[in-house]
């Protein structure tokens, strides 16, 4: 096509985001960028939640970073760290991209603040990580066994998506309501996500839960105060 520009890169996100947390294996993972390479693309991976991936399959993070020609990873999100991540390529590259990092105003100063919080993350919550992936599935349980929702049945990691299907309801509300609850589910479109981490345990898994299903017995939301 002359009036597109040519395509050069393919970026596959792991674990996937709006696939409800679902997990690239390295079966899947291995032919696709098999097939990009034989099309001349370069293969780059967001693993902003690669590591929940590892967990989640007990697959090498090294075997996953092996099918990829640069990569990112995120040391917030499950990991826990406030702030940090790194991006990991060829050394040819990483020269080029740690200079556009710089034009574009990435640079920090005492960056090692940043840096030693990231490596705590990497040393204790790789391995916790099944934790958060326990927790989502007492969560996708206990929100099948209340009528006028539909979960997704694929639950990889720590993401999940639900719809809204009581008549009474729709996303918005209920989302509205748990939030004026404390309880946290992020309205997209017309279905809700959830996402489970370090600060979510399981009696707040069975709260949240418990304040669903109170909702969505009761009246609609245009009765209540």
């Amino acid at each position: 096509m002359v009036y597109t520009p040519p395509a050069t890169l393919l970026c596959v996100e792991q674990t996937h985001n709006l696939g409800g947390g679902t997990v690239w294996t390295l079966d899947e993972l291995t032919a696709v960028a098999q097939t990009a390479r034989q099309l001349g693309l370069a293969v780059h991976m967001d693993g902003a939640r690669l590591m929940n991936a590892v967990i989640a399959t007990g697959t090498p993070a090294a075997a996953f970073a092996a099918q990829t020609d640069t990569l990112w990873l995120d040391f917030t999100k499950g990991l826990g760290a406030p702030i940090g991540a790194v991006l990991a390529g060829s050394a040819e590259f990483i020269e080029r991209a740690r200079r556009y990092k710089h034009v574009f105003g990435g640079a920090m100063r005492q960056a090692g603040i940043a840096a030693a919080a990231c490596l705590y993350a990497l040393d204790h919550h790789v391995e916790r990580l099944a934790e958060d992936h326990a927790n989502m599935q007492r969560l996708a349980a206990g929100l099948r066994a209340i009528d006028g929702l539909s979960v997704d049945d694929r639950v990889d990691t720590n993401i999940l998506f639900f719809e809204v299907t009581h008549p009474a309801w729709d996303a918005a509300a209920l989302s509205a309501a748990l939030a004026r609850r404390g309880v946290q589910f992020v309205q997209l479109g017309h279905r809700l996500r959830a996402v489970t981490h370090l600060d979510v345990d399981a009696e707040q898994i069975d709260t949240a839960v418990a304040l669903t299903a109170e909702l969505l017995a009761g009246p609609p939301p245009e009765t209540r105060s």
